[in-house]
């Protein structure tokens, strides 16, 4: 019979607990460093997190002040286009009165003054318009007077219209062609008159030229021809 070998092992209870409440410090330590680790941590983001809404409300604001000051130029700068277009646009409308304020500045000037001419009767301009009809017409004739002193006259207005009918030379007295009107057309003037009437012209005729004659009854009868030029409205 072998002889057994018994080992005594002293027994520490002692070192046991201590050994337990050091890993139970460690424990709590870490877990405390890490609460305290992640308390800190998450103020700093919260810090962050304001600076950046701050920084974000003011950058939001300077682009609306932006966004305003871009909206007033552009406002402004629409108004001074319109102010421009509208300033224009009454430069070209004075300068078109202008221009005719001095063509009939000049034209009653002629009519005032003697230019060293033949004294009577002149005829102006001939002006056509198309008329409410088929192929009806509405002329204007300006009869003057040129002299030194200008007395009140009286006399008479005639036309002929010279062309083409059905590859033909055809003519038409006033009479033949304005039935709402006697012809000759009478005028009684000092210095000027405009004298109107209404031609209606006959299927097939191609009018080109205007033969214009006015006669006083005791001086000579004066003659001009006028193309056929009929003026838009």
């Amino acid at each position: 019979m072998k002889n057994s070998l018994y080992r005594v092992v002293e027994d520490r209870p002692v070192r046991k607990s201590l050994y337990i409440v050091l890993i139970c410090l460690a424990v709590f330590a870490a877990l405390g460093g890490g609460f305290f680790a992640g308390q800190l941590y998450g103020e700093q983001a919260i810090a962050e997190n304001t600076t950046l809404r701050a920084t974000l409300i003011d950058v939001q604001a300077s682009e609306q002040e932006l966004r305003n000051r871009v909206v007033d130029a552009e406002l402004s700068l629409a108004t001074q286009k319109f102010a421009v277009t509208s300033m224009r646009e009454e430069l070209t409308k004075m300068h078109r009165e202008k221009a005719e304020l001095l063509e009939e500045v000049g034209f009653f000037r002629n009519l005032m003054t003697a230019d060293g001419g033949p004294e009577g009767l002149r005829l102006g301009d001939f002006d056509l318009l198309r008329g409410d009809d088929t192929n009806s017409y509405n002329f204007v004739i300006l009869v003057t007077q040129a002299a030194k002193i200008r007395r009140l006259i009286s006399g008479q207005a005639d036309l002929v219209i010279q062309g083409s009918m059905n590859g033909a030379d055809t003519e038409f007295a006033l009479a033949e062609l304005d039935a709402s009107s006697e012809a000759p057309l009478n005028f009684r003037f000092r210095y000027f008159q405009d004298i109107g009437g209404v031609v209606t012209l006959p299927e097939n005729f191609v009018p080109e030229t205007v033969i214009v004659t006015v006669r006083t009854k005791k001086g000579p009868s004066v003659e001009r021809s006028f193309p056929w030029n009929v003026q838009e409205a």
